[in-house]
């Protein structure tokens, strides 16, 4: 063996040699391995049946940004407190975040100012009127109460009575929701009447009370995906109903409604993209626990979509999102 083939093998044992000593050590560097952040999203309803395109979101944003989504819904439908009590077991249990769809306005301002300044807290609905250290992921109620109003004056003549549906009246955002529809509404000779929950009114008495054979055919628009959804299956459990309508309008872009519209029983719905809604909230909130939380609002668009506009290139993506 050559004296150059000496050093070789020298300079080679020798480098495996320090690879050893540094594995053995733990001194190899190693990639850091990635934090996952604990994140609660705590919804305003018993079922999360109305937020697939909105989980979509999420999901798709606790891959990109390693979190870990727990959804947590009511035991029962329109219990404020229990909403608060909920966001405040979350952020005892471990979450570093917490997103909230808030049943109402807020119900103790305080109370989530307090929680907010030790946990990073994501809105989605109306920005409180309370300066809060939040972020909120908003759309615009007004806004879309006026599409809604805009659509039914355009296409219903104003001799149809228009029937309201909602949760509650004051739930949520329908409350500036139908002031905005009703408004736009009276400036075109309208009369709207609510059927809300909040005021007791069960929607299939509804619909057997206004849709008999001699009264003028009535419309029906509805602030909400879930009290469209209702309003969907019961025109669908009997055929008179159908005929005695002179349009079905709501707000909310599932499955079940857009296929009821693609099937021609509802007229028009007001959508916004609840896929994005979904990802900015995981995204903020990871800003949140990274750099801590700033108050910010960010307002989501929204449209009036018909039939027709199901399978446009400008809604399709929005409306189907791929998983």
């Amino acid at each position: 063996m050559t004296k150059r083939e000496k050093l070789i093998w020298c300079i080679f044992g020798a480098i495996l040699g320090v690879l050893f000593l540094l594995s053995f050590t733990d001194l190899i560097i190693k990639e850091k391995k990635a934090e996952i952040y604990p994140i609660s999203v705590v919804l305003d309803s018993t079922t999360d049946e109305c937020y697939a395109n909105f989980k979509k979101g999420v999901e798709q944003a606790a891959r990109d940004y390693n979190a870990d989504v727990h959804f947590v819904t009511l035991y029962q439908e329109g219990d404020a407190l229990q909403q608060e009590e909920l966001i405040e077991r979350e952020i005892k249990g471990g979450a570093q975040a917490v997103i909230v769809a808030p049943v109402r306005e807020l119900n103790d301002p305080e109370r989530l100012e307090s929680l907010a300044y030790s946990c990073p807290i994501i809105l989605l609905g109306n920005h409180p009127s309370k300066e809060l250290p939040v972020t909120s992921v908003i759309r615009d109620y007004e806004k879309e109460g006026e599409l809604l109003g805009r659509a039914v004056a355009e296409q219903i003549d104003s001799v149809s009575p228009v029937y309201v549906f909602a949760k509650e009246k004051s739930a949520g955002n329908n409350r500036p929701i139908y002031e905005a529809f009703v408004k736009m509404l009276k400036t075109e000779g309208f009369e709207a009447v609510l059927c809300s929950r909040e005021s007791g009114s069960d929607f299939k008495t509804v619909f057997e009370t206004i849709l008999y054979p001699e009264a003028p055919k009535a419309t029906i628009a509805a602030l909400d995906a879930e009290s469209m959804t209702e309003a969907a299956q019961i025109l669908n459990s009997d055929d008179r109903y159908t005929g005695r309508l002179a349009g079905v309008f709501g707000v909310g872009s599932t499955t079940y409604l857009l296929n009821q519209m693609d099937k021609g029983l509802i007229r028009g719905l007001v959508v916004h993209n609840s896929y994005n809604e979904g990802y900015l909230s995981i995204q903020k909130a990871a800003d949140g626990i990274k750099k801590g939380m700033k108050q910010e609002r960010i307002c989501l668009d929204s449209y009036y979509i018909e039939r027709s506009d199901i399978r446009s290139r400008k809604f399709e993506k929005m409306l189907y999102p791929m998983d």
